[in-house]
């Protein structure tokens, strides 16, 4: 049987304002400073799209592609959404990419 892997995380790992956010979110003491709390709470779409130079609508559609190939997990608090890695899902990308390869 031929390894398979579901399209939409290629198409999600081909667009480099995703991999940046996937960064942003891997290394937020270094990308925000000034938010200490952002490891362990997360990032908002506002703080993205700010540091990404891009409107938080288009952040929002970057972040349906992250959270629907389980890339990235949202936490919504109030009116805002913390996203953070999704490290298990980040594990299984890794795993189909490795079996196609």
């Amino acid at each position: 049987m031929k390894p398979t892997m579901d399209y939409r995380l290629m198409k999600t790992l081909a667009c480099d304002a995703r991999l940046k956010i996937l960064d942003f979110l891997n290394h937020p003491e270094e990308h925000f400073p000034d938010v200490p709390e952002a490891a362990e709470t997360g990032l908002t779409n506002k703080m993205i799209s700010g540091k990404l130079r891009v409107t938080q609508e288009s952040v929002s559609i970057h972040m349906k592609w992250l959270t629907t190939t389980h890339l990235v997990t949202g936490t919504k608090v109030g009116i805002r959404v913390f996203y953070k890695r999704n490290e298990d899902g980040i594990q299984k990308a890794i795993g189909s990419l490795i079996s196609i390869l």
